[in-house]
């Protein structure tokens, strides 16, 4: 079986790229799969249709010639890194902006009003969305992504005792919203 070149360097770069994604903080935890179609995303708000198409990336590399010439292999993984980081930089623009047209779209945006990230803006966008639970009938919370710098001024939030009780009441109305929802269930009961 004759192998050809462009093969194996298309099988390192895509082992590489694979690499690089599964360090990424974000990207590492999106199940992913190829397709291919024409179309784009589709989104429901309360009857209206709203349409997402599907976006572009594309990624350079640039070599001097004399560096493929004399097999400099140094610069040529140099070249790879900065092509699938500016790749992976790109993906996660691109997936940060779709996520804020929809949630614009749906209506799911709450307004910090100029004030710093706090307990209650949490709660406020708690109460936005839809959650789901699991067999036990706990809630699988969602992911908040932030910059690190946010990071650092907020990871210390402490809930009072009332804050507490409100997240309790939300969760609570979410569990018997989700158990009126759930299609196909067993005979249960919400505590």
């Amino acid at each position: 079986m004759i192998v050809s070149s462009a093969n194996i360097e298309i099988e390192i770069l895509t082992k590489y790229h694979d690499y690089l994604v599964s360090l990424d903080y974000v990207l590492n935890q999106i199940q992913s799969m190829k397709t291919i179609h024409g179309g784009g995303f589709q989104y429901e708000i309360k009857g209206n249709y709203s349409y997402s198409p599907i976006q572009e990336i594309s990624s350079t590399i640039e070599m001097k010639y004399a560096d493929i010439e004399n097999y400099n292999l140094e610069k040529f993984c140099e070249g790879v890194y900065n092509l699938i980081t500016e790749h992976l930089a790109a993906i996660h623009r691109m997936m940060y902006q779709e996520i804020s047209n929809a949630t614009t779209k749906t209506g799911n945006v709450v307004d910090a009003r100029g004030k710093g990230f706090s307990v209650d803006l949490i709660l406020d966008m708690l109460e936005k969305i839809e959650l789901t639970f699991d067999e036990d009938g706990n809630p699988i919370l969602p992911q908040i992504h932030m910059h690190p710098d946010a990071w650092k001024k907020t990871k210390n939030l402490q809930f009072s005792l009332e804050q507490t009780r409100r997240e309790a009441e939300i969760i609570k109305k979410k569990k018997e919203a989700w158990y009126v929802k759930k299609r196909y269930r067993k005979l249960s009961y919400i505590n």
